[in-house]
């Protein structure tokens, strides 16, 4: 085998193998559409915040409580 075929196939074979390998990473429960999904339990509600000033009046008032805060932009 030449060097040149050699690297031909290496070339091949570590995407193929990367690749493959994940593909097998995924969960393996299936997808959940959101139509699917149960609804969020009571008392669990989205707050849409419109000023710095709305984020800090409602993460004070939680003190002592896990808080997440998720920030999600258009662009």
């Amino acid at each position: 085998m030449t060097r040149l075929t050699r690297m031909a196939i290496l070339l091949w074979l570590v995407p193929s193998l990367l690749a493959l390998a994940l593909a097998g990473c995924g969960h393996a429960g299936g997808v959940a559409l959101p139509w699917d999904r149960p609804a969020p339990p009571a008392g669990i509600t989205l707050t849409d915040l419109h000023a710095v000033g709305d984020l800090q009046t409602v993460f004070n008032q939680d003190a002592g409580k896990p808080r997440l805060i998720m920030l999600v932009s258009p662009t």
